[in-house]
């Protein structure tokens, strides 16, 4: 595990609140080398005028200015969080449908960024932006820095779900079962279900049980992912569960194939 991820995890999952969380991603943003943060999330229902909360630390002139001109039904790499889960550099090519909303951001200092969409299984869409007057990002700094910003996306999304859920999609809290979280917390661990059965003294199937209903309530698509969630959700407080997750965390980014519920 990298030290940066170990960072970053402890953080954002330790943010009581929204304020807490948002100061937690700007601070790593700046870390990353951008004057600006920007994270918001929209909800898949209603599909005409859909719920979207946003946080950034945006001049409050160039905010107030993005809002009047209605600039979230055009802004391109909002559009891109939609269809795409890739990070994208802010550029004037990406911005050459809307050069109002590209001269507009310029004024306003925000000039070079990366933007880092990312959906999870129940459809939530966010969008984590970091931006900089100067200088350009480097095709090098980009390739240097994607991973980083990849994972932070993942923890914001993951962090400010668990403040803006209700707000958003009106959802009630997760009941996880003593079983659900056992089960969790020793995939948290690597075990796998062979193994976690002979540890709990239950027969595989029964484990399998419990994780796939585990995935169900936490919306998630594997096992994997429902670790992360539950995680953030602070259902697995434990001494090893942070360094799991984060080893964790990096292999279901990375995975192909979100369907192994089992493996």
């Amino acid at each position: 595990m990298k030290c940066w991820q170990s960072n970053q995890l402890q953080f954002v999952s330790s943010a009581h609140n929204v304020d807490e969380a948002f100061q937690s991603i700007l601070s790593e943003v700046n870390r990353l080398g951008f004057l600006y943060g920007s994270f918001g999330m929209k909800a898949p229902v209603p599909l005409v005028a859909p719920r979207v909360i946003w946080c950034s630390n945006y001049p409050a002139a160039w905010k107030q200015r993005y809002e009047e001109k209605g600039y979230l039904r055009h802004d391109p790499t909002v559009a891109h969080a939609i269809v795409s889960d890739d990070a994208l550099c802010w550029s004037d090519e990406l911005f050459a449908g809307c050069q109002d909303l590209r001269a507009d951001a310029k004024a306003h200092g925000l000039v070079h960024g990366i933007a880092q969409p990312r959906r999870d299984a129940n459809g939530m869409v966010s969008l984590l932006s970091c931006v900089r007057p100067d200088p350009p990002v480097t095709p090098e700094e980009f390739a240097a820095k994607r991973e980083r910003v990849q994972w932070l996306a993942h923890l914001c999304h993951e962090s400010m779900a668990k403040h803006w859920g209700v707000s958003l999609r009106g959802e009630s809290a997760v009941e996880l079962s003593k079983r659900e979280i056992e089960v969790l917390r020793w995939s948290c661990d690597g075990k796998t279900s062979a193994d976690i059965a002979q540890i709990v003294h239950l027969a595989e199937a029964t484990v399998n049980f419990h994780m796939l209903n585990a995935c169900t309530k936490l919306g998630t698509s594997n096992r994997t992912a429902a670790a992360v969630r539950a995680a953030l959700l602070s259902y697995l407080e434990s001494e090893s569960y942070h360094n799991a997750l984060a080893v964790a965390a990096v292999q279901a980014m990375r995975a192909q194939d979100d369907a192994g519920y089992l493996e």
